[in-house]
């Protein structure tokens, strides 16, 4: 989904710029145990600023940026400056890369946006790297089920009703075999529940998938 006006407003000061860059990026770097990465893709880039923080702190080779609304992309574009980064207008649950494509993938705060998350989520497992990192900050309904967030609800343009639960977003990447490495809820000022998380998928369940996924491309074909 895309933003409304007022979360496109949220998501594009320099207060949130401040808060990604010294409040949430500490956070999921402690989870981490090798902060070096040749291919990164970030998705729901937004304005570019995360973007920014992924080449100052990790600077990686490359990094492929994109977002679902070209507005956003386009903002970006101007204001990142850096060749090594690409942005591409993109559905991040229908995913234009070929399999094991990255060493790490960034969320910050998109998937809860997806109405059809969980296939966002089987799309990051398709196109990461065996032993590669997912590395996200999420909100999820906790966040908009108690004060203050069910005030927050009627402002916001998110899919409430197709929306994952914290338990059941660490639940279904379980299911589909990612082993998560890292893990912290946060609640700062009891004003926003938000959740941390890097996960990896082990070499025998990254093989696993890379196969269920030619057998799917071959029957397509077929068909």
């Amino acid at each position: 989904m895309k933003l409304n006006n007022l979360e496109f407003f949220l998501v594009n000061n320099p207060i949130r710029a401040y808060i990604q860059e010294k409040y949430e990026l500490p956070i999921l770097m402690n989870m981490l145990t090798s902060k070096t990465f040749d291919s990164v893709l970030e998705i729901g880039c937004g304005n570019g600023n995360g973007t920014k923080l992924i080449k100052k702190y990790f600077d990686p080779i490359h990094i492929t940026a994109i977002d679902l609304d070209e507005k956003m992309i386009q903002i970006a574009k101007r204001t990142v400056h850096d060749e090594t980064t690409t942005f591409q207008v993109m559905d991040a649950s229908k995913l234009d890369f070929p399999n094991d494509s990255f060493d790490a993938i960034f969320d910050f705060g998109i998937i809860h946006h997806v109405p059809n998350w969980k296939d966002c989520i089987e799309e990051l497992r398709r196109v990461l790297k065996k032993d590669g990192k997912l590395i996200l900050v999420e909100f999820s309904l906790n966040t908009f089920s108690g004060f203050p967030g069910r005030i927050f609800r009627p402002l916001l343009a998110h899919p409430y009703d197709q929306m994952f639960s914290t338990e059941e977003f660490v639940k279904h990447l379980e299911n589909i075999e990612f082993k998560i490495n890292g893990f912290k809820k946060s609640n700062p000022f009891k004003l926003i529940q938000h959740f941390y998380l890097v996960a990896s998928v082990p070499s025998k369940a990254h093989e696993k998938t890379n196969t269920a996924a030619a057998e799917n491309h071959a029957a397509d074909f077929q068909h």
